[in-house]
């Protein structure tokens, strides 16, 4: 197949046009007519046997794999004297460019693309393979929001057996762990340590391991030196610093031991209304990059800040970083919260409220709540009164770069609830919120919310405590004290 040719037919599927190539593989779009669906078309350049080797293995890793985060393989073709392997298409960017034009990225945003990369990694890593070569242009972001994970070809498994003989270190120096760096066997740890260098990468703007060629970045990493990413960006939240500290430590013993685990401190750092709508979130973030201007600050300056961090000029050094950091993020990310994001601020009067937004729990604090920030749009607040028993609900639509009043307003509800006491021996004594009642077996009717029950008899009491009533509910209380207190 020609470069450029147009329409030609590899194997049932038609070539649209050439997007990319790369040292390895000429990639194209093409049309597969029988499902009537877009693909993605990689055509090996170099057919040597130990690159063949890999592409064959690209395929059969991948073609069984079946997780939203992960890249799909749909075919692998020899058609004449040239192999081709056909992809999932996504329509989107990958990291490695939208890094290039605009960073350091809002936290929220690289927590979520960085939780998204975990996931599928946890699903590999369930199948013993290890990628080996996590780095922004295998990360995908689509225009509807899906992270997907790709390039399975150096990837390593437990039947993998002698596709690097020529001994050459596998991988992207600057993504490298330490043990990758030696040369030594590879664990999934490896590719969590990568993640750990994505998102320092994504939250500062720099990689934590640089230098002028390949063997002074790999000897940094191998001593495990970095600027610490708040020095880069003093915003980053304690929780997520602790995450990148444990990701990148050198002593993988010391790392996350699965990328399970590491999800399980990601999903902490964000809200749930985030979490549940990621996907809506990274599309219009996607959205907002691709119609801004590039916005990202100078590299050799951070470098330099970067490495006189801990030198005589460090105070100096960590204000101007402050101010690049700001320059760099502040209108990508205040273009974002007021173009996509908003607030609502509840009022209402007492408490003993249970609230809801969009079917998840939601902290009611006295008299006024201001919760957010929210994706503009449609959503229900539901709001329930445990004293009275009454609840409100209303559907609202939340303005971009605005906060929406909700006055909460329950109906009333005076009903009382109903209550009969069962108590041995005959003649003790019952008291309600310290009065006593002459009939014990004639129904009570009380009043919604605490009220304090004392059962007493001569000189002893017996039972003293707090109890609950909801409204229009009956409750039976038996208290059987002839064996005393």
């Amino acid at each position: 197949m020609a470069k450029n040719e147009k329409n030609s037919v590899i194997g049932g599927y038609r070539i649209i046009e050439k997007i990319g190539e790369g040292g390895m593989a000429e990639i194209y779009t093409a049309q597969q007519a029988a499902l009537r669906r877009m693909v993605v078309i990689k055509k090996l350049k170099d057919p040597n046997r130990e690159i063949v080797a890999r592409f064959k293995k690209e395929a059969l890793l991948s073609a069984g794999f079946s997780q939203e985060n992960v890249l799909s393989i749909y075919d692998f073709i020899y058609h004449g004297r040239s192999y081709y392997l056909v992809m999932e298409y996504v329509d989107g960017e990958d990291l490695r460019t939208l890094l290039d034009r605009h960073s350091p990225f809002p936290i929220d945003i690289a927590v979520l693309i960085i939780l998204e990369i975990a996931r599928g990694l946890e699903y590999t890593h369930n199948q013993n393979i290890i990628h080996r070569d996590i780095k922004p242009g295998n990360i995908l972001i689509s225009r509807d929001g899906k992270v997907k994970l790709i390039d399975f070809g150096v990837a390593k498994d437990d039947d993998d057996s002698k596709l690097t003989m020529t001994g050459l270190i596998v991988g992207t120096p600057a993504y490298m762990s330490p043990e990758q760096a030696h040369g030594d066997p590879l664990t999934p740890q490896s590719d969590l340590y990568a993640l750990g260098i994505l998102l320092y990468e994504m939250l500062t703007g720099l990689k934590p391991f640089y230098g002028s060629n390949n063997t002074e970045i790999l000897a940094k990493i191998i001593k495990g030196r970095y600027t610490s990413a708040p020095v880069l960006n003093p915003e980053i939240p304690r929780k997520i610093q602790r995450i990148i500290r444990k990701s990148l430590h050198r002593d993988r013993r010391r790392r996350y031991k699965t990328a399970t685990a590491m999800i399980h401190d990601l999903e902490k750092t964000l809200p749930w209304q985030h979490r549940g709508r990621k996907k809506i979130i990274l599309a219009r973030f996607l959205e907002q990059l691709e119609s801004a201007p590039a916005a990202t600050t100078d590299e050799t300056l951070k470098m330099n800040m970067a490495e006189n961090a801990s030198g005589k000029a460090w105070m100096g050094w960590r204000l101007l970083l402050t101010l690049s950091f700001i320059l760099a993020s502040f209108s990508t990310l205040q273009r974002f919260h007021k173009t996509q994001m908003g607030y609502v601020r509840l009022e209402h009067s007492g408490e003993n409220i249970e609230l809801r937004m969009d079917g998840k729990p939601l902290t009611a604090r006295p008299a006024s709540t201001l919760s957010g920030p929210f994706l503009k749009g449609t959503h229900e607040i539901t709001a329930h009164n445990i004293l009275t028993n009454a609840s409100y609900i209303r559907v609202f639509h939340l303005f971009p770069d605005d906060t929406a009043r909700i006055s909460l307003r329950f109906p009333g509800n005076s009903q009382g609830s109903t209550s009969r006491f069962h108590i041995s021996p005959a003649g003790a004594r019952l008291f309600i919120d310290g009065i006593r009642i002459e009939n014990i077996t004639a129904p009570l009717q009380l009043s919604p919310g605490w009220h304090r029950i004392r059962i007493s008899g001569g000189a002893n009491t017996w039972i003293d405590e707090q109890r609950f009533f909801r409204p229009a509910e009956t409750y039976t209380f038996v208290y059987d004290l002839n064996k005393g207190p």
